[in-house]
C-alpha cells in the first residue's frame, strides 16, 4: 500500500509541474506575439538579520529577440540582444558583457518573462481561479536561489506572472511584483532607449571573451 501511494505521489508531482512547464510555455508564447513590452515592477529586497524590506521601483523594456532594457532606481542594464552594457547614474564606467556571459547573473526578463529559460516547475497549487502559486527550481546545478516562488495572475485570458521571489546563499529574500504591463506591435514607440549610447564621462570596461572585443557592439 506505501508503495502505491508513494507511486501516486510521484505521479500527482509529474502532472502539476507538466501543467506548469505548460503554462510558462504559454507566457513565452504571448511575449513573442508583440514586438515590446513594458513592465512596471517593485523589487523588494528583506533582510534576513532585522526583516527590514528595502523597496525599489523599477522598469523592463523587453522585445522577443533578446532586445531589453532596465531602470531600477539609477541602476541600468541595457542589452540589443547579443551584447549588454550595465552602468549606474553618476558612475564612471559602463561595463559591456554578453547577456548570460556570467551563470549567477539572472537578466530581468528572465524573472519576470521568460522564466523557462533559468527554471523548471516542481509544484503548482491554484490559489483561487484567477491565481496560480508554483514553486520553481534552477536548470543548472547553481546553489544561489533557494524557495523560488512564482504567482501567475489571469489578466484578459492570459496567464502572467505577477510576483517571483527566491532567497539567496546569505538568505536575503528578493521579492519582484509586476505593477502593470503594456505592449506594443513593435518596438518603434520605445526604439530610441533601446539603443545604447555611451554616458558622457564614463569609461567603457570591455568584459566580452577574447576575440568577441572586435566585433561592433
Amino acid at each position: 500500500m506505501t508503495r502505491h501511494l508513494l507511486i501516486l505521489l510521484l505521479w500527482i508531482l509529474s502532472a502539476q509541474a507538466g501543467e506548469g512547464d505548460r503554462l510558462l510555455s504559454l507566457v513565452r508564447k504571448q511575449f513573442e506575439a508583440r514586438g515590446l513590452w513594458e513592465i512596471q515592477f517593485t523589487q523588494e529586497l528583506i533582510s534576513p538579520m532585522d526583516h527590514d524590506t528595502n523597496r525599489s521601483a523599477g522598469r523592463l523594456l523587453a522585445c522577443p529577440g533578446g532586445a531589453f532594457r532596465v531602470d531600477l532606481e539609477g541602476m541600468h542594464l541595457l542589452s540589443d540582444g547579443k551584447n549588454l552594457w550595465r552602468w549606474e547614474t553618476g558612475g564612471s564606467q559602463v561595463l559591456l558583457e554578453r547577456p548570460g556571459q556570467s551563470p549567477d547573473v539572472l537578466l530581468p526578463h528572465q524573472l519576470l518573462i521568460l522564466l523557462e529559460e533559468r527554471f523548471r516547475v516542481t509544484a503548482l497549487k491554484a490559489e483561487g481561479p484567477r491565481r496560480k502559486r508554483l514553486q520553481l527550481a534552477p536548470n543548472s546545478n547553481s546553489e544561489y536561489m533557494r524557495e523560488i516562488v512564482l504567482v501567475l495572475a489571469q489578466e484578459g485570458g492570459q496567464w502572467w506572472p505577477a510576483d517571483m521571489a527566491f532567497s539567496d546563499f546569505s538568505d536575503t529574500r528578493y521579492r519582484f511584483l509586476v505593477k502593470s504591463r503594456r505592449s506594443w506591435p513593435d518596438r518603434s514607440p520605445r526604439k530610441g532607449e533601446l539603443t545604447f549610447r555611451q554616458p558622457a564621462g564614463m569609461e567603457l570596461i570591455d568584459l566580452r571573451a577574447p576575440g568577441a572585443a572586435h566585433a561592433t557592439p
